[in-house]
Formats: structure tokens, sequence, C-alpha cells
């Protein structure tokens, strides 16, 4: 038996292995969303705006689940969109609650991310009555695009 350790290019360091139930050792994965996700749900009864997340001058936002539930009310309307107060685009979900109400639930396989400084903003229209959950992770500052750049990329 050869033995072996896997080690990383960059730093020199292991990588991370736990002991299998059969003894053996197993490589340790995971993404970035498992590692470092969080979430947040905001409730609203009432026309206006909300943060779900709120921004950071020096990090972006990258989605990971989205769970939006309505009650059923004439011209109504929910949207979640990336917002840093001044820029605001892509609507990342927008449910219209005249004729039925909204239960929605996704898990983002892309790349749903907004722009440096970007957070998550809900905006009602009407007196709906919506829960809002959103899972998500930070990016960090070196890595999240300048919403000049993320506009352009998109």
């Amino acid at each position: 038996m050869l033995a072996v350790e896997l080690k990383s290019a960059k730093n020199k360091k292991a990588l991370h292995t736990y002991d299998g139930y059969d003894g053996y050792p197993v490589l340790v994965t995971t993404t970035h969303a498992k590692q470092y996700g969080t979430f947040k749900s905001v409730y609203r009864d009432a026309a206006g705006s909300q943060w779900l997340k709120q921004p950071n001058s020096k990090e972006g936002v990258s989605l990971t689940d989205l769970i939006i539930t309505t009650d059923k009310v004439t011209n109504a309307s929910v949207a979640v969109l990336f917002s840093d107060g001044v820029n605001s685009s892509v609507t990342i979900a927008y449910a219209v609650v005249t004729d039925a109400p909204c239960n929605f639930a996704i898990s983002f396989a892309g790349n749903w991310s907004g722009w440096k400084s970007s957070g998550v903003s809900i905006v009602t229209v009407g007196a709906v009555k919506a829960n809002i959950a959103c899972g998500y992770f930070n990016i960090p500052e070196k890595n999240a695009l300048p919403y000049s750049e993320w506009i352009a990329y998109r």
C-alpha cells in the first residue's frame, strides 16, 4: 500500500480528510454555500421596501436559495432584487398575486451574484402579506465585481 497525502499546490497544506465508516480516510469537499452560507427572512404586510440582506460596502452577495409565500391580494406584487441603495438591477423574482397566492422555492445552481456592495432588497406593492427567505453567502472584496464591470459582464 502506498502512503499518499494530498497537498494544496497553493500553500502546501494537507487537504482535509476524516475517517470514514470503514476506517479509511475520506477527502472532505464542500462548496462556499455550504461552508459560509447563512439565511435571513422577512415578513411584509404593507407596501414598501425592506432589505433582506443589507449591503456591505466591501463585499458582494451570492444567492443559494429563495422562498416566497404570499396571500392573494388585488393589485399587489412582490419583487426581490439586487440593490446597493443607488443601483438596482436584475429582478430575481417578481410575483403578481392578484389572481393567486405565490408559493415559490428555488435552489440556485448558477452564479446568482450581485456586485461589490450589493445586497438583496424586497419591494412590495399593495397590502400583500409575504414571507420571504433567502439563503446567501458573502463574496470577498477581492472577488466581487464593481457595478460597472458586473453590469457589463451579465
